[in-house]
C-alpha cells in the first residue's frame, strides 16, 4: 500500500504525528477506495425486494452501512472531529462481524437472522462463539480484547478522552477546543486514528469479497484504481518510544 498510512501501528503513528503529506496521500486513496467500492456496491441496487429475507440481502446492507459509516469517520478526520470518527469504529467492526455471521448459514445463524428480519437487536457474543468454534478459544479470545479495545472509546474512559486535551505549565490540562479555531487539535490524536481507520478501511475489501458481496477480480480493480503508485516519503526520522 503506497501510503504509509496503511503499515502504521497507532502507538508509532501517536509518537511521530507530523507525517502529514503521508496523511494527505491516505486521504486521497481512501476517498478513492471508498468511493470505488460503493460504486461497485450499487449493482446490488433495485435487486432486493423489501421482503426479501435472503442471507445476501442483509449481508449487502450491513457491509453498505459499514462502507458510509466509514466514509463518513474519514469526513470526520479530514475535519479534524476526532471525536465523532472514533465513536463509529466499534460500529463498523460490529456491522461487518454480524454480516459474516450471518453469511455462515447455519440453523442457529439462519434464526438469528428472521429475528433480525424481525427488528430484534442481535448480540455480537453470538460471532465471538461463532469464531470459537471455528477457529479455536484463542482467536475468540482475541476478537474479545479487540471489541474490549474498542469498548474503551464508545464509553469514553478517561485515556480515551485525554487524547482530547494538551498539557500546559505544571501538567494543567486544557481541552484541544477550548479557542473555537480547531488549531489546537492534536496531532498526535489524529495521526493514531487515520491509522485504526485504515485498517477498518483494508478490512472492508477483504470481507465485501469473502462473504460473497464482491468478487476477488472486483476488488483486485477497486484496489488498483484507488492506490497511487509511489508512496510519499517520511518527512522525519522515526521516533521509537524507550
Amino acid at each position: 500500500m503506497p501510503s504509509l498510512v496503511w503499515g502504521r501501528s497507532p502507538q508509532e503513528a501517536y509518537d511521530n504525528p507530523y507525517e502529514y503529506e503521508a496523511q494527505d496521500q491516505f486521504v486521497r486513496e481512501a476517498k478513492s477506495l471508498l468511493k470505488h467500492m460503493n460504486t461497485v456496491f450499487q449493482k446490488y441496487s433495485m435487486r432486493f425486494h423489501r421482503d426479501d429475507r435472503s442471507i445476501k440481502k442483509a449481508v449487502w446492507m450491513l457491509q453498505l452501512d459499514a462502507l458510509d459509516s466509514l466514509k463518513d469517520a474519514l469526513d470526520a478526520l479530514v475535519n479534524k472531529k476526532h471525536r465523532v470518527a472514533s465513536k463509529l469504529f466499534r460500529g463498523i467492526v460490529e456491522t461487518l462481524d454480524l454480516a459474516a455471521y450471518f453469511h455462515m448459514n447455519s440453523n442457529k445463524s439462519n434464526r438469528q437472522l428472521e429475528k433480525w428480519y424481525n427488528d430484534e437487536v442481535i448480540p455480537n457474543s453470538l460471532y465471538r462463539d461463532f469464531i470459537k468454534e471455528t477457529k479455536g478459544t484463542k482467536a475468540k479470545e482475541e476478537k474479545t480484547d479487540y471489541y474490549s479495545t474498542l469498548s474503551k472509546i464508545i464509553h469514553r474512559t478517561y485515556k480515551v478522552l485525554l487524547y482530547g486535551y494538551g498539557l500546559g505549565a505544571g501538567d494543567m490540562i486544557w481541552h484541544d477546543g477550548y479557542n473555537n479555531s480547531g488549531l489546537l487539535i492534536l496531532p498526535q490524536t489524529i495521526s493514531m486514528y487515520f491509522v485504526i481507520l485504515a485498517d477498518l478501511i483494508l478490512n472492508f475489501p477483504r470481507e465485501a469479497s469473502v462473504r460473497g458481496i464482491l468478487s476477488e477480480k472486483e476488488v483486485k480493480e477497486v484496489i488498483v484504481q484507488s492506490l497511487e503508485t509511489k508512496t510519499v516519503p517520511r518527512r522525519f526520522s522515526l521516533r521509537l518510544r524507550e
